[in-house]
Formats: structure tokens, C-alpha cells, sequence
């Protein structure tokens, strides 16, 4: 009898609002990277450094302004002149103050000739981008991780709700095969107590395994920004995808290829023009200003030639003492630039940490993988002749409920194994910088025990389906 997994699926989102989606991990790692918020403020942070650059080369181009006024004004400054008793009166008179209006209109434009700061203000600007790309790339790949990992935990979830319900299933025949052997005089009342208080233990077990699924599915939801009570149907399953690594190997890609680390380069080219552009205040700068434009009392005048007016100046700035106001900044960005220093060689560190902790999670899941394969068959077969025995009256109640509960191990063993191991391949691609999401085909691991006889009381997880 074969109960395949959407079929469980089905039993477990039957209470849940709406239709199960089919969704594949694929998908889900896309969703995650389209809603997260991670993501997008990471896109809003390349945004910000990008108006930074802008503003950073707008330095080395020409600021062009137009101004434009008009002002009315009486100014009796010629009769408040020291002499002004010694003029005639007639001449007093004819130079007494009138209100008058001036229409002025002109475009300025100042330009840096030369400054030690521009060059690398304008490279620094470019750096800070390439800072802002690598935590794009940083954010998409945690969000990605995150997505992979929640959507194995759901599958995870829904397996041992399967093994589960296998485990009520075969304990309700173990119960009536008691119960016939009651009816026959072979079994006391004992041996069927005890087959009833183990199946309303696997029923409790069954109930909790249930409500962990939905645990996992709305974790799986809150990554993708969904409502977390969305009914969810995973197309993928937790198949076995040989994936050998070897942890120089691991290393060296990392180092190449982690955006923290080429973030932390980046970081430290910053921090170096920022020294030189403190070093630029105390350093000559030359400058451009310039002016052209009219100046009338009657708007008719304007673009007459009388009433033009222009200015052109060159100016040398050559600081002397600030009272050591640049030194201090020059000693602030060179402490900066020696912690950015240090923040590398943590994050060196601490991806080669993560190279050897991602490859002995693959090498031990690996292992219990392949030790957990062969002990379901072991189980299996442990379990068949002691259901056999105890038919013939030569087992005891108590070796069929240890069989069973070693099969049951043996199984949740296996499923815990094929989460691991499907974590620890996602694990190693996120360490070494590479897209966490695995779409290699599925491979099966070193042969498994043969399957059990039709009848036989036993469960297999196997890719999604379940074999008793």
C-alpha cells in the first residue's frame, strides 16, 4: 500500500482557507527575492549611494546659476556727505533723492580649476557603488538561504507527520491483531491495554507532528512576505543530490566570492580617499567665478549694451593654519580606515569558520544518510519476524511496541538525515558565494535495503511516498 505525499498534504491543509498552491523551491526562493524587505532595502541603500556619486562628480562640472531682481529704493547718501554744507543750494536741490526702481538679471557660473580632494572624492563615490552592489548581492543570497531553509523545514515537517500517521496506521493493526488473539484465547487483556494506550500515544504524536507543519508552512510564507496561513503544496521533496566539497576548495572559492568580504575590500578603498580627502583642507585649491548680465532702472533697456555688466575671477586658496582642525579628521579617517582593516581580516576568518563548518555538515549528513538507510531496512526486517513471533505466541507485547518504536526511529532518522544533508548542500553554496538554491537533478545514495513484502507492517519515507 503506497499513501503518497500530497495525499498527506491534502489531510493536513484540509482545515486551511483557500486552495493549496503547488509550489516548487525555485519559486519560493524567486517570491522571497521579489517581496522581502531585506532585499528591497538593500535596493533603496544602492539607491542612496548612487545619489551620492552624482552628487559627488557634480564637484568636477561647472555650477551655472540665473538670478533675476528688482528692487526700488531712495537713498539720500549724497546729503549725508561731511561736506555737503560747502555745495550751492541750487546744486543740493538738483541732487535731492528721488525713489527709483533697478531691474538686475545675470547667470554666474563658478567652476574648481583644481582641487586634491575632487579625484578622490569622485573615486571614493565609485567605490561606495560597488559597496552597494555587493550588499545587494549579500541580502539576495541571506534572503535566498532563508527561503531554501524554511521551504526544507516544511517539507521536513510534512515527512514526519508522514511517518506518523504510518506509525497510527500500523499500531491500529497491531491493536486488532491483539484483540483477535484476545477473541482466541491467546492474549490477556494486558497485552491489548497495552496496544491501545501506545496507539493514543502515536494519535498525540500524530496531532503535534500536524500542528509543527503548520508551524513550518507559515515560516515558509513569512519569508516569501505572504500571509502565513496560506495553504502551501511543495512540488519538491528532500531527495538525496550527491554534492562532494572539499574545504580548501570551499575556501578559496568563499574568499573569491563572498559579497561580505568584497564589501570589506571595497570598505577599506573608501576609507583611503576619505583620508586623502581630509588631507585635501590643508592643500592650495583654485577656483573659477564669473558673471555676466544687465543692470537697467527701465525694463526696456535690458540687452542694451550700455547696460551690461560682467565679472571674472581666478582665486588661490592656500591654507595656512586651521588650528589643527584637518589633522584631527586626517587622524579620525585613518582610525576608521584601520578598523575597516580589521572588520576584513573578522570576516577572512569567519568564512574560513563557515568553509569548515558548511563541509562537515555535508561530510556527516552524508554519513547518517547512508547509516540510516541501511538501519530502516534492519528495522524493517526486525520488526517482520517479530510481528511473526508474536502471531505464533513466541513474542511479547513488549517486543512488537520496541520493534516498532526502532523502526519508527530508524525512519524519522532517515527523514532528519535528508533534511540535513539538503541544508548542508545549500550551506556550501551560500558559503562559497553562490546562489543557495540547488537545481541539480536528484541522485539516489548508496543502494537501499530491498522493499518489504506486500503485508508487511513496516514504513519506508521514501521521496515523498510512504511504503508500508
Amino acid at each position: 500500500m503506497k499513501r503518497p505525499l500530497p495525499c498527506l498534504i491534502v489531510i493536513l491543509l484540509a482545515g486551511a482557507p483557500g486552495t493549496a498552491e503547488t509550489l516548487s523551491r525555485a519559486q519560493a526562493v524567486a517570491r522571497a527575492l521579489e517581496r522581502n524587505p531585506d532585499v528591497r532595502r538593500s535596493l533603496a541603500d544602492y539607491q542612496g549611494l548612487e545619489g551620492r556619486a552624482r552628487q559627488a562628480r557634480a564637484d568636477a562640472l561647472p555650477e551655472i546659476d540665473v538670478y533675476g531682481s528688482y528692487l526700488r529704493y531712495l537713498d539720500p547718501g549724497f546729503l549725508n556727505s561731511p561736506n555737503i554744507d560747502q555745495f550751492p543750494p541750487e546744486l543740493i536741490q538738483a541732487f535731492r533723492p528721488l525713489a527709483t526702481n533697478l531691474w538686475d538679471g545675470n547667470v554666474s557660473v563658478r567652476q574648481t580649476l583644481w582641487s586634491f580632494s575632487l579625484g578622490r572624492a569622485i573615486r571614493a563615490a565609485r567605490h561606495a557603488m560597488q559597496f552597494g552592489q555587493e550588499g545587494i548581492r549579500r541580502a539576495r543570497q541571506d534572503v535566498a538561504l532563508r527561503a531554501v531553509l524554511a521551504y526544507n523545514a516544511y517539507l521536513v515537517a510534512l515527512e514526519r507527520a508522514q511517518v506518523a500517521e504510518q506509525v497510527v496506521w500500523q499500531k491500529e493493526r497491531h491493536l486488532e491483531l491483539a484483540r483477535n488473539r484476545r477473541r482466541a484465547g491467546v492474549a490477556t487483556d494486558l497485552e491489548v491495554l497495552r496496544f491501545e494506550v501506545n496507539l493514543a500515544n502515536a494519535r498525540t504524536d500524530l496531532q503535534r507532528l500536524r500542528g509543527a507543519s503548520d508551524l513550518a508552512r507559515g515560516d515558509l510564507n513569512a519569508v516569501m512576505v505572504a500571509p502565513t496561513d496560506t495553504p502551501i503544496e511543495p512540488s519538491d521533496t528532500l531527495a538525496f543530490v550527491d554534492a562532494a566539497a572539499d574545504q580548501p576548495a570551499v575556501a578559496r572559492e568563499a574568499t573569491a566570492n563572498r559579497p561580505e568580504l568584497k564589501a570589506a575590500t571595497w570598505n577599506e578603498r573608501i576609507y583611503d580617499e576619505a583620508i586623502g580627502i581630509y588631507q585635501a583642507d590643508s592643500r592650495p585649491r583654485l577656483d573659477l567665478n564669473g558673471a555676466f548680465g544687465w543692470a537697467v532702472r527701465k525694463p526696456h533697456n535690458f540687452l542694451d549694451a550700455d547696460y551690461r555688466k560682467w565679472s571674472l575671477s581666478i582665486t588661490l586658496k592656500v591654507p595656512l593654519f586651521d588650528g589643527w582642525r584637518t589633522a584631527g579628521k586626517v587622524a579620525q579617517a585613518r582610525a576608521d580606515r584601520a578598523r575597516a582593516g580589521q572588520d576584513r581580516v573578522a570576516v577572512e576568518t569567519q568564512i574560513d569558520l563557515e568553509a569548515k563548518q558548511a563541509v562537515d555538515r555535508l561530510r556527516v549528513s552524508r554519513s547518517v544518510l547512508e547509516s540510516s538507510e541501511l538501519n530502516v531496512g534492519q528495522a524493517r526486517r526486525a520488526l517482520e519476524l517479530t510481528e511473526a513471533s508474536y502471531r505464533l505466541g513466541a513474542a511479547s507485547t513488549l517486543d512488537v511496541l520496541d520493534a516498532q518504536a526502532a523502526l519508527t526511529q530508524a525512519e524519522m532518522s532517515r527523514v532528519e538525515a535528508l533534511w540535513a544533508h539538503a541544508n548542508a548542500r545549500a550551506g556550501v553554496r551560500y558559503v562559497m558565494g553562490q546562489d543557495p538554491l540547488d537545481e541539480h537533478p536528484p541522485q539516489s545514495p548508496d543502494p537501499a535495503p530491498a522493499a518489504p513484502a506486500p503485508g508487511a507492517a513496516a514504513a519506508s519515507v521514501t521521496e515523498g511516498t510512504v511504503t508500508p
